[in-house]
């Protein structure tokens, strides 16, 4: 299993430190599930894997660290067991 992104937005102040920090993974935009409120949004369709040290550098940055990482399921396993 691979390793990717992920940001609790019950916490996210949508700030835009990660989408500043990098912006091929992390998009901050609006949130109907919370009052509208700006939150930011992962990538999951990017490779994460090479970018690896910038999405680091956003969970460092992020005044609120709501970022964190987590393993994300092989959907080829998936795949075999149907």
């Amino acid at each position: 299993m691979t390793k990717k992104a992920y940001v609790d937005k019950d916490i996210c102040i949508g700030c835009s430190v990660c989408t500043d920090t990098c912006p091929a993974v992390f998009t901050v935009k609006e949130d109907p599930n919370y009052a509208k409120d700006f939150k930011s949004f992962t990538d999951d369709e990017v490779d994460q894997e090479p970018l690896a040290g910038k999405v680091q550098e956003a969970i460092d940055s992020c005044p609120v660290q709501c970022i964190s990482w987590r393993e994300k399921k092989d959907d080829s396993a998936k795949d075999k067991e149907n």
